[in-house]
């Protein structure tokens, strides 16, 4: 079974996912394969404008809720 690391790119408050859509391909881009060891890069859909005031319990949830399916 191959290596994988997972990195979620989750932007700030008041933010939505395109913030840091350049971030995430970059990273994707040069860190794709690295030393055999995959690198899945995953930005937070769930998270975004208002629901940013939330706290950082319920957008962690809805963060790891988006990588569990």
């Amino acid at each position: 079974m191959p290596d994988i690391h997972l990195l979620i790119i989750v932007h700030g408050m008041w933010g939505n996912p395109a913030h840091v859509a350049e971030l995430a391909r970059i990273v994707e881009e040069t860190h794709a394969t690295n030393d055999g060891v995959s690198l899945h890069v995953h930005t937070a859909q769930s998270i975004r404008d208002e629901s940013t005031y939330d706290g950082i319990d319920w957008c962690g949830e809805r963060a790891a809720k988006e990588v569990s399916v």
